[in-house]
Protein backbone atom coordinates (compact mmCIF):
# COMPACT_ATOMS: atom_id res chain seq x y z
CA UNK A 1 0.00 0.00 0.00
CA UNK A 2 1.59 3.58 -0.77
CA UNK A 3 1.54 5.87 2.17
CA UNK A 4 0.50 9.50 1.12
CA UNK A 5 3.12 12.10 1.39
CA UNK A 6 1.14 15.23 1.93
CA UNK A 7 2.76 16.25 -1.34
CA UNK A 8 0.23 16.91 -4.17
CA UNK A 9 1.48 15.59 -8.10
CA UNK A 10 -0.32 15.45 -11.40
CA UNK A 11 -3.72 13.45 -11.67
CA UNK A 12 -1.50 10.79 -13.80
CA UNK A 13 0.92 10.09 -10.59
CA UNK A 14 -1.89 9.13 -8.41
CA UNK A 15 -2.24 6.43 -10.11
CA UNK A 16 1.65 4.72 -10.46
CA UNK A 17 2.63 3.36 -13.76
CA UNK A 18 -0.09 5.73 -15.90
CA UNK A 19 1.85 8.83 -15.86
CA UNK A 20 0.05 10.94 -18.61
CA UNK A 21 -2.73 8.66 -19.08
CA UNK A 22 -5.66 10.02 -19.93
CA UNK A 23 -8.24 7.54 -18.07
CA UNK A 24 -5.72 8.08 -14.71
CA UNK A 25 -7.34 11.48 -15.07
CA UNK A 26 -10.61 10.05 -15.91
CA UNK A 27 -10.57 7.88 -12.68
CA UNK A 28 -9.19 10.67 -10.90
CA UNK A 29 -12.75 13.15 -11.87
CA UNK A 30 -15.04 9.94 -11.31
CA UNK A 31 -13.67 9.32 -7.65
CA UNK A 32 -13.49 13.06 -6.88
CA UNK A 33 -17.36 13.37 -8.29
CA UNK A 34 -18.43 10.22 -6.18
CA UNK A 35 -16.22 11.59 -2.84
CA UNK A 36 -18.34 14.54 -3.36
CA UNK A 37 -21.72 12.92 -3.79
CA UNK A 38 -21.20 11.35 -0.54
CA UNK A 39 -20.87 14.55 1.10
CA UNK A 40 -23.90 15.79 -0.42
CA UNK A 41 -22.32 18.03 -3.12
CA UNK A 42 -23.36 17.27 -6.48
CA UNK A 43 -20.51 17.85 -9.07
CA UNK A 44 -20.90 18.65 -13.26
CA UNK A 45 -17.79 16.98 -14.81
CA UNK A 46 -18.48 18.70 -17.71
CA UNK A 47 -17.86 21.96 -16.04
CA UNK A 48 -15.69 21.13 -13.72
CA UNK A 49 -13.11 20.86 -16.72
CA UNK A 50 -14.94 23.93 -18.22
CA UNK A 51 -15.40 26.49 -15.94
CA UNK A 52 -12.67 27.68 -13.25
CA UNK A 53 -14.63 30.06 -10.89
CA UNK A 54 -17.04 26.26 -10.66
CA UNK A 55 -13.90 24.17 -10.49
CA UNK A 56 -12.10 26.49 -7.71
CA UNK A 57 -15.57 26.12 -5.75
CA UNK A 58 -15.51 22.34 -5.96
CA UNK A 59 -12.12 21.95 -5.05
CA UNK A 60 -12.33 24.72 -1.86
CA UNK A 61 -15.37 22.93 -0.58
CA UNK A 62 -13.57 19.30 -0.97
CA UNK A 63 -10.51 20.61 0.77
CA UNK A 64 -12.32 21.71 3.60
CA UNK A 65 -13.90 18.78 3.70
CA UNK A 66 -13.53 16.18 7.46
CA UNK A 67 -13.19 13.22 4.53
CA UNK A 68 -9.57 12.56 4.21
CA UNK A 69 -10.02 10.50 0.72
CA UNK A 70 -11.61 14.01 -0.43
CA UNK A 71 -9.14 16.13 0.80
CA UNK A 72 -6.54 13.89 -0.34
CA UNK A 73 -8.05 13.42 -4.29
CA UNK A 74 -9.02 17.02 -4.73
CA UNK A 75 -5.54 18.20 -4.18
CA UNK A 76 -4.18 15.66 -6.87
CA UNK A 77 -7.01 17.00 -9.19
CA UNK A 78 -6.33 20.52 -8.38
CA UNK A 79 -2.65 19.60 -9.58
CA UNK A 80 -4.31 18.04 -12.92
CA UNK A 81 -6.69 20.88 -13.78
CA UNK A 82 -4.13 23.14 -13.41
CA UNK A 83 -1.47 21.46 -15.89
CA UNK A 84 -4.44 21.49 -18.73
CA UNK A 85 -4.91 24.87 -18.59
Amino acid sequence: MQTHTGTSPSGAEAFPGWAGSASAELLLEVDFKWLMAGQGCWVDPDRLRADPLYAGNCLRAAISSPCEALRWCARFLQKSLELST
